[in-house]
């Protein structure tokens, strides 16, 4: 209500009540800040678990590695992966297909049991990234989870067959070993062999790659804290390095024996070449990717979109500061950003590189911008909240788009077609290369050359140059077509 006094009049105001009472409802919810971040991440898990269930394995990678899953289930391909029973898959150490597997030979072939391991060691990954918080001194320990889950690069990897969830969860787990090296935390002889039995799976998730992921955030550590060496003679352990090899050593000396030339594929190829070669030629299983210089800056951008803003201003702070004092910063700090800036700046060289790469970074950095949440003014905190959470509604309202992109990308449908209508054991007739979506949902009854069928399955754009009439189109897909053959 407002009154004027002045000489000779006596007005009166006042705002209608229903605007006074949708103001301070406004008020109140945005100062339930910490509600609203938990209904952003349930929002995100729900929309991750849908899109686990409901999605299928879109060409090509979750596919191809949904495949070679699928592969050591049902032919026994558990020491080599395999693409397909004649083709062994050099590019990656099995862990990662032994996980899919192990669970698939339990809950059955499917899509939901091919993507299990990953939402496992993402949870995993929630764990430690929460611990490193507690050590941080955040009250709050929890506000590392809705920076993982709306990091777009997170999401996805949480819930996908692919290596790259596993090679994280190895990389934290070391990271986190070493950091318990470092300050001494108790029972330190353990931490220093769990350490080492982390250097032993990474070997077996994505080989030497997963062990530079981990020595260049401890190397850069140590050299700041002004103790290169100090740190290298704590983690050594005669112990630790044998219970290493024992871990990796038996399987990568029975593949090379089993198939002479994996060593020289995998070692040169897949670790030096791809890396060092712009557009290498050398990719037995598909094509190089070529990319800018400082390309991985961009994937970085899209990794952890919601919170880019919040990076850059982290990183000015913590530039101006270690500038000025560097004592200032906390030796865990300290560590917090190395662990996040040691693989961008080492693949801001490679122009051989996928956006999946940023991914080790995410987990620390989320320690770092849950600091800064905690540490926000009031007024920052809830308008952080809320377009967090209107980002997970958004997110949500998306995911059957992305289920139906994912559908286009797959042949799951075609597939589900062929055999409503098929006999028993029948395969179906390829008149095109297939794809690994095809193999893994017709559990590899596939056929090319003269099979005797009366469908087959052939490349839209090729149905249209034979003008095949549209009653004999029993399926058509966004790329390929199921095809009556008289």
């Amino acid at each position: 209500m407002l009154a004027d006094h002045r000489p000779g009049w006596s007005v009166t105001t006042s705002l209608p009540n229903n605007a006074l009472s949708a103001s301070t409802r406004i008020e109140d919810v945005g100062r339930n800040w910490q509600a609203w971040l938990l209904t952003a991440t349930a929002l995100l898990l729900f929309a991750r678990l849908g899109l686990m269930w409901f999605a299928p394995l879109a060409d090509t990678t979750e596919a191809r590695y949904g495949e070679i899953a699928r592969q050591a289930v049902s032919n026994g391909f558990w020491l080599m992966p395999h693409m397909d029973p004649q083709t062994p898959f050099f590019a990656k150490p099995p862990l990662s297909t032994w996980s899919s597997a192990a669970f698939m030979a339990v809950f059955g072939v499917n899509e939901f049991a091919a993507r299990l391991p990953a939402l496992l060691v993402s949870l995993g990954a929630i764990w430690i990234t929460m611990r490193m918080a507690a050590e941080l001194g955040l009250r709050q320990r929890w506000l590392v989870i809705p920076v993982l889950a709306s990091s777009p690069l997170f999401f996805a990897s949480a819930g996908a067959v692919m290596t790259d969830a596993v090679q994280m969860g190895v990389v934290l787990a070391a990271q986190y070993c070493a950091w318990q090296v470092w300050r001494e935390a108790p029972q330190t002889s353990r931490w220093r062999l769990a350490f080492w039995a982390m250097i032993g799976l990474g070997a077996l998730s994505k080989g030497l790659a997963t062990w530079v992921l981990i020595a260049l955030p401890l190397a850069s550590f140590a050299f700041m804290q002004g103790k290169p060496m100090q740190l290298l003679r704590r983690l050594a352990d005669p112990r630790g390095v044998l219970l290493a090899l024992v871990t990796f050593l038996p399987w990568y000396i029975a593949a090379e024996a089993r198939y002479p030339g994996f060593l020289n594929y995998f070692i040169v190829g897949e670790h030096f070449a791809r890396f060092l070669q712009p557009g290498w030629m050398g990719d037995r299983y598909g094509t190089a990717h070529r990319q800018p210089l400082g390309a991985i800056w961009i994937f970085w951008t899209g990794a952890i979109l919601p919170w880019i803003g919040v990076f850059g201003c982290l990183l000015f702070r913590a530039v101006q500061r270690w500038r000025g004092r560097p004592a200032v910063m906390q030796p865990l700090e300290c560590f917090l950003w190395c662990a996040t800036l040691a693989p961008l700046l080492f693949f801001t060289f490679s122009r051989n590189i996928i956006w999946t790469y940023a991914l080790t970074a995410i987990p620390p950095f989320a320690v770092l911008a849950a600091q800064w949440l905690e540490d926000s003014a009031e007024s920052l905190q809830q308008r952080s909240a809320l377009g967090l959470a209107a980002f997970a509604a958004l997110v949500l309202t998306c995911a059957p788009l992305i289920e139906r992109q994912m559908n286009a990308n797959s042949e799951r449908e075609l597939i589900q077609n062929f055999l409503q209508h098929a006999p028993t054991g029948a395969q179906l007739h390829y008149q095109t290369h297939p794809a690994f979506s095809s193999a893994f949902y017709s559990k590899g009854a596939l056929c090319k050359g003269d099979c005797h069928s009366k469908v087959v399955v052939m490349d839209n754009q090729e149905a249209q140059r034979l003008h095949i009439p549209a009653d004999r189109i029993r399926f058509q897909g966004a790329h390929r077509s199921l095809v009556e053959i008289k």
